[in-house]
């Protein structure tokens, strides 16, 4: 009895194994995990506008005087983190309506710190992709178009180059289309950590007022070891959606009226890249309007106030942004990193408030050398980041410094990498 009873499970579980074996090979769904371990050393010659526990700088600060008149911020500092470890999944397939079917989930450790240690954990791309012959329809959580994954500066620093390249991840439906060696994008873009700034602070609710997504258009021409694009995004955002008089005749009411005016900027964007088996070459130029939500000095003022109302109209600031890249060798490798920045001004004269980052700021440059050794799965890196922000003071009505003097950080990096 207990022989046939063997036979039967044995039976039995053959059988369930074959049912899953097929719905595995009609599912054909295929999950691979990868990432890295990343632990950072590093030493600022001063006090600096910095995120991540000092592991994302961006620039230094300004000169800040005690009653001595000793500069406060002319402070070095050590920092050593290693909450840029990264894990991603790749999952594809089934085929769907024709196309191949993939999607990627990727988290890392710089979120926000506290006690509760899981609040660290922080989403940086959720997507799904449909791929045909030639169509591609992405929707999720993605690097914004403007990033450019082909091209962006090749530095161990966490910053990856900004103030002078785009960082920004935002949900968005993006659709691209190849014709030969050309590639059209399209992209309707929304908000979520990297957020525009406005009268009440850094919100989302200012691209979501104007019922319009941020706009993307991109054209990449790829010939040989050559990349060209060009590209112009187009953003709408709506600061307030209520206005206040400024003249209180009765200090128990309050004045409020219903406003509807929008600040609408406009970037283009152009870069290349040359690619061999042991050299890189690449760079890119940007003239845009008011992009602070890529952790680049940008915004906007008022431009027009009426004291009765208290309505507003807005400019948006010009920003030039360009950064060049050169990467040589294959095991051992070495990079030069060179990026500005300069605040052209706004469209209009500022009569008000202004709104988004580093607005004080006339210009900003960056050198950085690199140099990194790769073992197998395993990497050291040195990195040697002299950044030198220039601070106004004297402006015209435009918001454009006359006048300005440098401040300037030194940062020696460290960096170890356990690919997996």
């Amino acid at each position: 009895m207990k022989l046939k009873i063997g036979y039967v499970l044995l039976i039995l579980v053959l059988f369930i194994g074959e049912v899953i074996a097929q719905e595995t090979e009609e599912k054909k769904i295929k999950f691979e995990a990868s990432g890295f371990i990343k632990s950072d050393i590093f030493f600022d010659s001063r006090q600096n506008v910095d995120a991540l526990e000092g592991l994302l700088h961006i620039f230094p600060k300004d000169l800040d005087y005690d009653e001595n008149g000793k500069d406060i911020n002319a402070k070095s500092s050590l920092g050593i983190v290693d909450i840029s470890t990264r894990v991603r999944g790749k999952v594809s397939g089934p085929d769907v309506l024709g196309a191949k079917l993939t999607g990627l989930v990727e988290v890392d450790w710089t979120g926000i710190s506290g006690e509760n240690s899981t609040s660290r954990v922080r989403l940086r791309n959720a997507y799904s992709k449909l791929n045909w012959e030639k169509t591609e329809i992405l929707f999720g959580r993605e690097w914004h178009p403007m990033f450019v994954k082909e091209v962006y500066p090749s530095v161990m620093s966490l910053n990856t180059g900004i103030p002078f390249q785009p960082f920004n991840r935002s949900p968005m439906l993006q659709m691209s289309y190849k014709l030969g060696k050309f590639k059209i994008i399209g992209a309707a873009i929304s908000q979520s950590d990297y957020i525009s700034s406005g009268p009440d602070g850094k919100s989302t609710k200012y691209i979501k007022n104007s019922n319009i997504p941020n706009l993307h258009l991109q054209l990449k021409y790829k010939p040989g070891n050559f990349l060209f694009g060009v590209a112009v995004d187009y953003k709408s955002i709506m600061p307030r959606t209520v206005t206040e008089s400024y003249i209180n005749i009765d200090p128990t009411y309050d004045s409020l009226f219903v406003t509807s005016e929008k600040v609408n900027s406009i970037s283009y964007m152009g870069y290349f890249k040359f690619q061999k088996p042991k050299f890189v070459l690449k760079a890119k130029a940007i003239y845009g309007q008011n992009l602070s939500e890529c952790v680049m000095p940008g915004g906007y003022g008022v431009s027009v106030l009426d004291s009765i109302t208290g309505h507003e109209k807005y400019t948006p600031f010009n920003h030039f942004y360009t950064w060049a890249n050169i990467v040589y060798g294959d095991q051992t490798k070495f990079g030069l990193f060179g990026g500005y920045t300069k605040n052209l001004g706004a469209v209009d004269p500022i009569v008000g408030d202004t709104y988004g980052m580093a607005l004080n700021l006339d210009y900003v440059y960056r050198i950085t050398p690199t140099i990194s050794h790769k073992i197998k799965n395993f990497m050291l890196a040195v990195e040697f980041e002299y950044t030198v922000a220039a601070y106004g003071d004297v402006a015209n009505s435009y918001g454009e410094f006359t006048k300005s003097h440098e401040v300037s950080n030194t940062r020696i990096m460290f960096s170890v990498f356990h690919f997996f």
